[in-house]
């Protein structure tokens, strides 16, 4: 998996898909090495993404949150 980066931060993930994903049997349907590989990308993706820090302005947002609930 290649990673290309944009001067604003953002993170672009080229992904090359396995030779036996060709089209799937039936229109619409997607066959078991299809499934699998995308259900190992999205846990992939569910994994860097959860190491990622909270952006400060979500954490200020949630304490302003809690703040208002505990003195209201």
């Amino acid at each position: 998996m290649d990673e290309d980066q944009t001067p604003n931060g953002v993170t672009f993930l080229e992904i090359e898909m396995p030779e036996s994903c060709g089209p799937a049997p039936v229109p619409g349907k997607l066959g078991p090495v299809e499934l699998d590989w995308i259900g190992r990308e999205l846990r992939e993706y569910y994994d860097n993404v959860l190491c990622e820090p909270v952006p400060a302005r979500l954490l200020a947002l949630l304490d302003q949150s809690l703040a208002w609930r505990t003195f209201h």
